[in-house]
């Protein structure tokens, strides 16, 4: 892992409790979501899943379930 992921790591662990209390839709939510392809993956292809995941978390997503 390089020290650009576990910089990124360290920003959105940082970051998560700014922005209140976390309502996901999904099972594992965008936080440790993202921590777990920085630590898996590349920088570029995690970048790529992470922004999929949070983008498809949108309100106006209609997910599987509803």
């Amino acid at each position: 892992m390089t020290i650009l992921n576990k910089s990124l790591i360290f920003l959105v662990t940082g970051l998560r409790p700014l922005l209140g209390p976390a309502e996901c839709k999904f099972t594992v939510g965008c936080t440790e979501f993202a921590v777990m392809q920085l630590n898996e993956k590349p920088l570029l292809p995690a970048l790529w899943t992470i922004t999929k995941r949070v983008l498809s978390c949108n309100p106006f997503n209609r997910s599987m379930d509803r």
